[in-house]
């Protein structure tokens, strides 16, 4: 198990084990594809780790961590439609973290892709994390680290997972098989997100995705309410589509907010969309728009008319265009 950049996260987490002050509560956050869930078993592989340089991925209890079947490296599962952790599965996490570890001094309880977790169940687990048994650690990954409680996220460390530079994002495309052409092609539309590099070039719906993405944000550069709407309502054709289209024109807009600070940040799947919005869009009408796209996308799972969504959100962002 190897992590591709992300030197400082590596750092922060050797220096903490190498002088025996280990946290017993983190919190990785950045977008999908930066490989936060590979730094979570990295990390638990380490506190579980029965050598003196760690992780050695050489013990059993690496290797058992490394295949997802080390008996005190716990997953918490995902419930419901959104994807969250039931109050019940909490409860039974705060409960077995009295109980002594199975093989070692260590128990790791890993949340995954924490971004729907409820109040309740952080409130659940707030007097756990705030005072741990000795042998209890806890990990969280998140995209948006606002979503968990303040109370929580004063008592966790937190970690910020970053794009990687061109020269480990194609070492780490080549580790996966990939290579050349395919790999050039990806890195311009994403950048050092490896996820979603390999996302793309495994995926038609992801490049079909990247193409809407394109030419609604080409028609939102030319004013083209007509062309907005058409390429929204082919979005809106599959549920899924729709909302990765709507979250990459998301990051189109913070993209260019980004651009007006700094005109040498990295952008998203678009690098001459975001430029041309940065230059002839004014900071309001981003704003305006970056709300309506959260709007937007937090009706996509409670059951509204994606086609309706679609032309709300047209109409929105044409009249948002004209600020």
């Amino acid at each position: 198990m190897k992590i591709y950049g992300n030197k400082l996260i590596k750092e922060t987490i050797l220096n903490m084990s190498q002088k025996d002050r280990m946290a017993h509560s983190f919190l990785i956050c950045g977008e999908k594809g930066l490989g936060k869930k590979t730094i979570a078993d990295w990390l638990a592989a380490l506190l579980v780790c029965e050598s003196a340089e760690k992780p050695c991925f050489a013990c059993r209890s690496c290797h058992l961590a490394s295949e997802h079947t080390h008996p005190d490296i716990i997953y918490a599962e995902h419930s419901g439609k959104l994807g969250g952790f039931s109050v019940d599965t909490v409860r039974e996490i705060c409960s077995d973290a009295y109980i002594k570890p199975n093989n070692g001094e260590r128990k790791i309880y890993i949340f995954t892709d924490a971004d729907k977790i409820t109040v309740q169940a952080q409130n659940s687990l707030l007097k756990l994390i705030e005072e741990p048994p000795d042998h209890a650690y806890f990990i969280f990954t998140v995209t948006d680290r606002n979503v968990i409680l303040e109370t929580i996220r004063s008592r966790v460390i937190t970690l910020n997972a970053a794009p990687l530079s061109r020269e480990e994002l194609m070492e780490a495309l080549a580790a996966c098989g990939v290579s050349g052409a395919d790999a050039e092609e990806a890195a311009s539309v994403f950048g050092g997100n490896a996820g979603k590099c390999l996302e793309y070039i495994s995926s038609d719906a992801m490049k079909t995705a990247v193409d809407l993405t394109k030419k609604v944000t080409d028609c939102i550069i030319n004013r083209d309410e007509y062309g907005i709407l058409k390429n929204l309502t082919d979005a809106s054709a599959d549920k899924d589509m729709f909302k990765t289209v709507i979250g990459m024109l998301d990051c189109m807009i913070r993209d260019a907010l980004a651009l007006r600070y700094d005109p040498d940040s990295r952008t998203g799947c678009y690098d001459r969309g975001a430029r041309e919005l940065s230059s002839g869009t004014t900071m309001n009408a981003c704003e305006k728009m970056h709300d309506a796209l959260g709007k937007a996308y937090s009706l996509i799972d409670k059951n509204v008319n994606i086609k309706l969504i679609a032309s709300v959100l047209c109409g929105e962002i044409t009249a948002f265009r004209q600020l």
